[in-house]
């Protein structure tokens, strides 16, 4: 009598449920995904309405190395990387001479501004480094902006510089995909990152989650509902009352 593989449902077509649902499928596993979107991929959305491949959400691959387990599937895909700087700080993460700043009149901001502007924001975080360190407990970024600026006002600046400054601030947040609000001024540095430098997806990464999906039941359009049924529990038995959970998976 032939035995039936164990069946898996994952809840949620992003890259990490249909990493999943790849690996349990290639385990001989029967995976069904439940998506509630209209497409799979989660945060990566490749857009093509330009004629040409935009990420809308996730773009590069950080850590072009074996240990990303990303990087092989992109190197058997033959997809093109746009290789950019090596180093891992946040503020040098893509090659500045890449860049092209205008401003709002439209006029080109001196490449010149950009490089004296970034060495002003690599000392304002190394004067953050030196406020966390005073403080027990933690603070955003912002906060720690303010409190910067309010020791070191030779660090303010004022007019085109200052709009260059809000461009690596945000480039920061661009980073942590977060508000300087939210970010922690105790560990906006102590992420572990991959070696191997940084790569822009030139095609996108739709064709990798294309990849990673091909074969798998995706049902696109499904929001599951989970349902707790709790028993009658009488309050005068002394043993602990055991909590039965039954999950109930609908698409809406």
């Amino acid at each position: 009598m032939k035995t039936r593989s164990p069946s898996v449902i994952v809840i949620g077509g992003g890259f990490g449920g249909i990493s999943a649902a790849r690996t349990l499928q290639d385990a001989s596993f029967q995976v069904v995904v439940l998506e509630s979107r209209d497409r799979i991929g989660g945060r990566v959305h490749t857009d093509y309405s330009f004629g040409f491949p935009v990420d809308l959400g996730a773009s590069w691959l950080h850590g072009v190395c074996k240990e990303n387990p990303l990087a092989p599937v992109i190197g058997r895909l033959g997809l093109p990387l746009y290789r950019t700087s090596g180093d891992n700080s946040v503020l040098y993460d893509h090659d500045l001479e890449s860049y092209a700043l205008f401003d709002m009149d439209g006029n080109q901001v001196p490449q010149e501004l950009v490089t004296e502007v970034g060495v002003t924001f690599e000392q304002i975080l190394e004067e953050i480094n030196k406020v966390r360190d005073e403080q027990e407990a933690d603070m955003s970024i912002s906060q720690a902006f303010s409190i910067v600026f309010s020791r070191k006002p030779e660090l303010r600046l004022e007019g085109l510089a200052h709009n260059v400054l809000q461009w690596y601030l945000c480039r920061m947040e661009g980073w942590f995909a977060a508000d300087a609000d939210t970010i922690s001024a105790k560990c906006w540095d102590q992420e572990e990152l991959l070696p191997g430098g940084h790569g822009l997806m030139v095609r996108g990464y739709r064709p990798v989650i294309n990849t990673l999906s091909k074969g798998i039941d995706i049902r696109l359009g499904h929001r599951p509902k989970l349902e707790v049924q709790m028993p009658h529990v009488d309050e005068r038995e002394s043993s602990p009352a055991k909590i039965h959970k039954s999950m109930i998976i609908g698409g809406s």
